[in-house]
């Protein structure tokens, strides 16, 4: 007997930011709208809907351009504030 194969249900998100992490030391997040706080321990990217903050040591902004932001250092904390 064949096994059928299903797709992948889709979900709709809307404008939820697309968060990509490697590891702890390096993170993408698309759909930003700003950034709100950029200090070596702490950041706040806003999303439109919510800010997400990030806590760690040596935290650098390593890319910006358009909606996208890419963060890398040691990251031990995410939090998502609204």
């Amino acid at each position: 007997m064949a096994k059928e194969k299903h797709a992948a249900p889709r979900f709709e998100f809307g404008s939820a930011p697309l968060i990509e992490m490697t590891g702890n030391r390096l993170v993408t997040i698309e759909g930003s709208t700003g950034i709100l706080l950029y200090e070596r321990g702490s950041v706040k990217i806003s999303t439109g809907r919510m800010v997400v903050s990030f806590g760690g040591r040596g935290l650098r902004l390593r890319c910006i351009s358009g909606s996208c932001v890419e963060i890398s250092g040691f990251i031990s904390k995410i939090e998502f504030l609204s």
